[in-house]
């Protein structure tokens, strides 16, 4: 399967950086972002702002958004295209085919939002310097740095793969991507407003309580545990008899 999986991941990669982006604003798009998030938005931060820990989850909710972007792509992209059959039809196995498209989509966001990190420490070095390089010090800042972006594309990621394979064109799973993420959130802000009296106590208590560092491996955890849901609804949904039907 390692083979198998290199394949899918390197021509979902070229397809990503070289076809999706070319043309036009959109071979720049990459660097406008950066742009902005890397030099633009750190210009206007101290370096207290900046280093702190909740600020690095703009990040990842930003790996998130990219990756949104061109999940979307990966089956009904190629459904648009008339290639998806042409992919079906050779001897690469269905996990290889799932695995490598999920993991280049992820690589891809978690790269842009690391860029973004790197271009953001270097601005606030350069406006803010005092002898000496400044960093992230703390260690949720570094476990939020590592585990966030990864594991928050990869929630969009394997969610955008199911949309993916059963919508009949890009704009239809873009579309159907926003709708959901819009319903899930609304509904996780309606749901925590309305837990019982003790529920609050109890989840404030654990915010005082526990170490940000703590509160950054168990949010990871949940996100974790969808991640891996949605992996295993995608292996199961992932047919080809069906997707070539379809």
């Amino acid at each position: 399967m390692g083979a198998d999986f290199s394949v899918v991941f390197w021509k979902e990669w070229k397809e990503i950086v070289l076809e999706r982006s070319a043309g036009g604003a959109g071979s720049y798009r990459p660097l406008i972002v950066i742009g902005m998030l890397g030099i633009f938005v750190p210009l206007r931060m101290g370096p207290e702002r900046f280093f702190n820990p909740l600020q690095l989850l703009v990040y990842s909710f930003f790996s998130a958004v990219v990756v949104t972007a061109v999940i979307a792509d990966s089956f009904a992209g190629e459904r648009e295209r008339h290639t998806l059959e042409t992919l079906l039809a050779t001897r690469l196995s269905d996990r290889s085919i799932l695995f490598g498209k999920i993991a280049a989509s992820i690589v891809y966001g978690w790269l842009i939002s690391m860029l973004c990190v790197v271009a953001g420490v270097v601005t606030v070095n350069v406006t803010h310097w005092e002898g000496h390089v400044l960093l992230y010090h703390d260690p949720a800042s570094w476990l939020t740095l590592v585990l966030g972006p990864p594991l928050t594309a990869g929630f969009v990621a394997t969610a955008g793969v199911l949309v993916s394979l059963r919508a009949s064109t890009v704009r239809h799973a873009q579309q159907t991507l926003m709708v959901g993420f819009l319903v899930l959130f609304l509904g996780l802000f309606f749901g925590l407003t309305q837990l019982p009296a003790e529920w609050k106590a109890w989840f404030s208590g654990i915010l005082v309580s526990w170490s940000a560092a703590a509160l950054v491996l168990a949010a990871a955890g949940v996100v974790l545990a969808a991640d891996l849901a949605l992996l295993v609804a995608g292996m199961a949904r992932f047919q080809r008899a069906k997707l070539v039907l379809d």
